[in-house]
């Protein structure tokens, strides 16, 4: 028994070194102050984070895209306590690296009132150290054996996608942060609950 719990130990180890070294990410951390970037909207018009953000406490969920299951479920996950944390004072805006044009494909997908906004040039995925590059054998994989073209879902070449993650941010400051490379594992609704009640 203790040698299969070695063996699993030691593959899981080496899942998750394998995923440290394709996910070199450097995330800002809590207490610094929100970095300044451009968003675009679905109609394609141009909307600072600051002036997004404004001077209430906010949620900003950053996302793959809406072709990503994982992401579309965890927004429809957020989407069902939404009511909960527009009560708790916060607004909740969702970030992804999809172009203007697909984001009401977010919306279809989730039945989402969450309110979502494209990074496709990468400004706030750059600025809070979330962007990761797919490398040229992945790409071909994603586009050949799963149909899913980058370049056509963000508008751009550059192969990018931000690793999901969920920042909290108070009077302009970062007061909370949730980043995990392995987009399969998302922070629990109730555990981001439970933190909007103590911040």
């Amino acid at each position: 028994m203790k040698y299969i719990f070695n063996i699993f130990f030691l593959l899981n180890f080496q899942v998750l070194c394998a995923q440290d070294q394709m996910f070199a990410v450097c995330p800002i951390k809590v207490g610094v102050e929100m970095p300044k970037a451009s968003l675009l909207d679905s109609n394609n018009s141009v909307i600072t984070l600051t002036t997004l953000v404004g001077t209430k406490p906010t949620v900003l969920i950053f996302y793959r895209g809406a072709w990503c299951g994982y992401c579309t479920e965890h927004l429809a996950a957020l989407n069902s306590i939404k009511a909960k944390i527009d009560s708790l004072g916060y607004q909740v805006f969702g970030i992804t690296v999809d172009q203007s044009s697909k984001l009401g494909k977010s919306i279809s997908s989730t039945t989402d009132e969450i309110q979502v906004f494209s990074d496709s040039k990468l400004e706030a995925i750059k600025a809070f150290g979330l962007d990761w590059k797919v490398d040229d054998e992945m790409f071909d994989k994603y586009k050949v054996k799963y149909k899913l073209d980058l370049e056509e879902w963000s508008g751009q070449n550059h192969h990018s996608l931000p690793v999901p993650a969920i920042f909290v941010i108070k009077d302009g400051i970062i007061q909370f942060q949730y980043v995990n490379p392995n987009y399969r594992i998302r922070f629990k609704i109730e555990t981001l609950l439970a933190i909007l009640k103590t911040i």
